[in-house]
């Protein structure tokens, strides 16, 4: 609410009004400074300021002050402060305060009826002589509305965030006889019926006027304009393709793995741009100013999935949008390993031995979008096996060696189907087993060196075996010149030894050259006899054989 200024009496509808000052004409004691004129525009407030003296004094005690319609004699209250008396008008109020000598006026709402000639009476206390009814009076006109609505300040708007925007009469006056309505260019007809509203703008509301209307109690309108100022991107459009198939916009979709897609991101700004694609990761894959930016993902793979955001960038903010992209692939990275209590290992080879008393487990694993389905089948045709073990993603069989056979593992789902195979052979189990380097540098050399004495111990034993033998035969000494018993043995002595058989063969001999000797010529050679002598006498001879033999040795 303003102040009116002199020059401005009668013209503007929300005001204090300087004071034209006028004291009382009856007592010097007794003064006042006041406005005689005032002028109001129908519906709108005004404030008139006020100040007196009384008895010679600014300060009271209790006091209290009216303000009075025309005639002094009448007693048609329009303000006060005093609660005991009755209030003709509602819209009229007391503000200032008598005890410090302040009688200032406010009227709301002017009307038409509100025109007159008003005067202020003071009265110190009800036991005071002090009262006093100050004069000249002020005269009040109401005029037609003609001054705009105040809207409140909306600066640069952001495209995307709420705003809220007031209409008001001037002078911050708040009366609730106005009716607003709120019009827009783009918009037919009204917009919004309300002082005060809240919308959201958006690009195309850049440069738009928004026009707000204030009507009074008579009908009487007004109106003020103003113009958007919108920036910053805040709109975002994305499309994409998918192998050249334009589809919507979705938070989210799915692809499949080979496939090509284009994203495309269009923002609506009047501004400078930076725009970008990144992945979930904030890598940036593509960079643009202009306000169309495209991102191609050609022969998608799995590893493409994940969320793909569009940022655009201003020197105000920072927007962005985000879409999700799932790529669905067949079975990949399938893996066939052993499981044992030393863990897992993948297998070398599709060929896997068993031993006749050992017992396999073959674990399967693959990955797959969506969930692959994994089996083990045994043989070579699907109809004569059934599913041997199946948990998710991975599937687990054990296998015997009276189980050997050909082992397939399955894994698919919508996309496709996989298949991976294992010879699974029995395995004979070797005489003995290979020894290790350090059973062999101990044990086998324990061995080996007792073997070696062991063999050693024979050889000397059959050694002497043999050469008890030799000793125990009987020697056999021959002496073709008749050497006596009682001679020494020469160094050509030949020594034989008979046992039984010989000595009966030798026997019938010598029967049979005694039978025929009388038929012996002159020619034939004279037999001769030797004495068989033993050197050594027998460690043991057998009673049976007599310690001296005799043989017959025919010479040639």
């Amino acid at each position: 609410m303003r102040h009116i200024k002199p020059s401005s009496l009668g013209v503007s509808l929300v005001v204090f009004i300087p004071l034209l000052w006028k004291g009382s004409t009856c007592l010097p004691d007794y003064s006042i400074q006041v406005s005689r004129r005032v002028s109001v525009q129908e519906g709108l407030c005004v404030t008139i300021p006020c100040n007196f003296t009384a008895d010679g004094r600014k300060t009271f005690t209790n006091s209290f002050g009216y303000w009075k319609q025309m005639p002094v004699s009448s007693e048609y209250i329009v303000a006060t402060n005093d609660k005991s008396s009755e209030v003709k008008k509602t819209n009229f109020n007391l503000t200032g305060n008598p005890d410090t000598g302040d009688c200032t006026l406010t009227i709301t709402g002017a009307r038409k009826e509100d025109e007159g000639d008003y005067y202020f009476r003071f009265d110190e206390n009800k036991n005071s002589n002090v009262k006093y009814n100050y004069q000249p009076p002020t005269t009040i006109t109401v005029s037609d509305l003609t001054e705009e609505p105040v809207i409140s300040d909306l600066g640069t708007l952001t495209a995307g965030i709420d705003k809220t925007v007031t209409c008001a009469p001037p002078g911050n006056c708040h009366v609730t006889s106005f009716i607003f309505q709120w019009k827009k260019s783009d918009v037919s007809g009204i917009w919004k019926n309300s002082s005060t509203i809240t919308f959201t703008p958006s690009l195309d509301d850049h440069q738009k006027n928004i026009t707000c209307e204030m009507t009074n109690s008579s009908g009487k309108t007004t109106q003020k304009t103003i113009v958007l100022d919108v920036c910053c991107p805040a709109s975002f459009t994305i499309t994409w393709e998918i192998n050249g198939k334009k589809k919507n916009k979705l938070e989210s979709f799915t692809v499949t793995e080979g496939s090509s897609v284009i994203l495309r991101c269009s923002v609506q700004s009047n501004l400078t741009l930076n725009v970008t694609w990144t992945d979930e990761k904030n890598n940036v894959l593509q960079r643009g100013t202009e306000k169309d930016l495209e991102l191609r993902l050609e022969n998608t793979t799995m590893n493409q999935t994940g969320t793909y955001t569009c940022s655009a960038l201003t020197e105000h903010v920072i927007n962005s949008t985000k879409v999700n992209i799932t790529v669905l692939y067949p079975p990949k990275n399938m893996q066939i390993t052993i499981r044992s209590s030393k863990g897992e290992e993948p297998i070398a080879s599709p060929q896997v031995d068993i031993k006749e008393t050992e017992t396999l487990t073959l674990v399967c694993g693959t990955e797959g979008n969506p969930p692959v389905t994994v089996v083990w089948v045994r043989g070579e045709v699907d109809v004569d096996t059934s599913i041997i073990s199946t948990n998710g993603s991975s599937a687990v069989i054990n296998v015997t060696a009276s189980m050997a056979d050909v082992y397939r593992c399955l894994a698919w789902n919508a996309i496709g189907l996989r298949e991976r195979r294992v010879q699974v052979d029995t395995k004979q189990e070797p005489v003995a087993e290979q020894k290790t380097s350090a059973t062999i540098s101990y044990r086998d050399i324990a061995i080996t060196f007792t073997c070696g004495i062991l063999f050693t111990a024979l050889i000397i034993l059959l050694y002497k075996c043999i050469l008890r033998k030799i000793n125990s035969k009987k020697m056999i000494y021959v002496d073709e010149k008749g050497l006596s018993a009682s001679a020494d043995p020469p160094t050509d002595v030949i020594y034989m030894n008979f046992d039984k058989a010989e000595q009966h063969a030798e026997e019938e001999t010598s029967n049979n050259i005694q039978e025929d000797s009388s038929g012996v010529t002159s020619d034939q050679e004279v037999l001769h006899y030797s004495t068989v002598t033993f050197t050594e006498k027998p460690s043991k001879v057998p009673s049976s054989h007599p310690e001296t033999e005799y043989a017959e040795i025919k010479r040639k």
